[in-house]
């Protein structure tokens, strides 16, 4: 018994403890409304920078979180009646793609201001229909409330509509989009970008806040718009849901590979939802949306052919046409920030066909034991060759496998252009429809990295696809200098 009194106390001293640091702790502050809440490391990190923007150390936010990691309950549900506590004059716009969400995103915030523990933190901030609290002048309902005594109100509504009147202090936009459908939408992004222009931003002040919370659809939605024309007026926390550089780039303690919140949303699961649709995961999950098609190469330029075909056809031509492989390697821990890429690749006739793909992180030893299995495994034969980037990791490789195998390995020639350029100058071959990809399990994750460069987080792909083209086709890529100028200006 006593031992259990004991815990009780300890656990009430926390959590008086909790309740005054959230007077001046948004992150505190959550876990003392809520203490049930699962307050993961990236939810105290949203929290920090909300808090940041309040205290007006940052101007405008943009937080990029895949689905259902609780976004909307750290910021469209706990964070406007935080800003209330701390400044009840606040006047604060609560927006997402339809007005039923943003309505209740407001009696989300009503409720907090109610509650016990709320009055606990902020006693001072009150709102109308409150016990004890009397005021014929303020109001409240759905979509709309004042603070009761104060210049502060909270205003709900659907994007897209009116907002004539009222003066914004932080604006929070909440998901503009609904789906895949109006994310798609040519049309519906240009209403998204016309009313932000023509009705949100019309209602801010030079000392106004935004603050954006978005799953990425579309490179072209209105956080894409909005970083094009203004890069330097925002500030960007992106989250992807697999982590994709050591420690998240400074952000956590996460390796590569790690899922964000495992308890809730394991790595099979998001890895199963990236094999179904790895496009809209790398957009949704990862935040890294493409333009539709592609970016410098078009996803409809690639031609295709089954294992199949590709055979019947190969065997026709085999003398004339060896398997060559071309390298970009990286050898560091399993954990490496750069994957080593390879593929092989042949030509028959005016044509270049991938035979095959793959990505690995390997230290030096399992590399090179890797490399010689791979290639005989697929195709390499009399003829064939092993060409490797002879950069500092690659030199290393090279040597190694001259040592150690009878492999022909050589080094491609030095790039003297940025990976840009020489995808550009590389693009004619490919929009030509004279790359051709034999059906795998790595084809759609070469399609989506090769498309989605430059935004994608990774290159190895796109530096041996261009290694393979130079390589085939020396003197028929169709480099035009003028065509690659343009592209780069898109």
């Amino acid at each position: 018994m006593k031992q259990f009194q004991d815990v009780e106390r300890e656990v009430g001293v926390m959590r008086e403890r909790t309740r005054l640091l959230a007077h001046d702790s948004f992150r505190h502050f959550l876990g003392y409304i809520d203490p049930e809440y699962q307050l993961e490391w990236f939810h105290r990190l949203i929290a920090e920078h909300c808090q940041m923007l309040v205290e007006g150390k940052i101007k405008n936010l943009m937080v990029f979180v895949p689905p259902q990691h609780g976004k909307s309950q750290v910021v469209s549900r706990m964070f406007p009646a935080w800003a209330f506590g701390k400044n009840p004059n606040l006047k604060i716009v609560g927006c997402s793609y339809s007005g039923d969400l943003a309505d209740s995103f407001s009696m989300s915030v009503q409720r907090t201001i109610e509650s016990d523990e709320y009055q606990a933190v902020f006693p001072e901030t009150k709102i109308s229909g409150m016990e004890g609290v009397k005021s014929r002048s303020a109001k409240r309902n759905e979509d709309y409330f004042d603070i009761v005594g104060c210049k502060g109100f909270y205003k709900a509504v659907g994007v897209c509509k009116g907002l004539t009147g009222t003066p914004v202090d932080i604006a929070i936009i909440d998901d503009p989009v609904k789906d895949a459908m109006e994310a798609y939408s040519q049309t519906y992004r240009q209403r998204v970008w016309d009313w932000y222009n023509t009705v949100l931003s019309t209602r801010l002040h030079n000392n106004s806040h935004q603050l954006f919370i978005m799953t990425r659809w579309h490179e072209d939605d209105l956080a894409g718009r909005l970083l094009k024309a203004e890069p330097e007026e925002w500030t960007v926390l992106s989250i992807p849901a697999i982590c994709e550089e050591e420690g998240d780039g400074g952000l956590s303690d996460r390796h590569i590979g790690d899922a964000l919140w495992p308890e809730k949303h394991s790595l099979e699961k998001l890895e199963k939802q990236r094999q179904r649709a790895p496009r809209e995961f790398a957009a949704l999950y990862q935040q890294h949306p493409t333009v539709e098609g592609g970016n410098i190469i078009k996803r409809d330029w690639f031609q295709h052919i089954s294992q199949f075909e590709y055979e019947r056809i190969y065997t026709t031509k085999f003398g004339d046409c060896p398997v060559v492989f071309f390298l970009d390697t990286a050898f560091t821990e399993k954990t490496s920030n750069d994957p080593s890429g390879i593929i092989g690749a042949c030509r028959i006739g005016n044509e270049m066909y991938i035979t095959c793909a793959t990505k690995v992180h390997y230290n030096f030893p399992d590399l090179v034991r890797f490399i010689p299995r791979f290639v005989v495994q697929n195709g390499y034969g009399r003829g064939s060759s092993v060409r490797i980037e002879p950069k500092a990791n690659g030199l290393s490789v090279i040597d190694q496998l001259k040592v150690q195998t009878t492999l022909s390995v050589v080094p491609t020639p030095t790039p003297k252009d940025d990976k840009e350029t020489r995808l550009c100058a590389a693009s004619p071959v490919v929009e030509s429809k004279r790359v051709v990809l034999v059906d795998g399990p790595w084809t759609e994750e070469f399609i989506a990295e090769v498309c989605g460069f430059p935004s994608m987080p990774h290159d190895e792909y796109v530096d041996v696809l261009c290694y393979a083209i130079d390589h085939f086709f020396p003197h028929g890529r169709g480099v035009d200098v003028a065509r690659i100028a343009d592209i780069l200006k898109r």
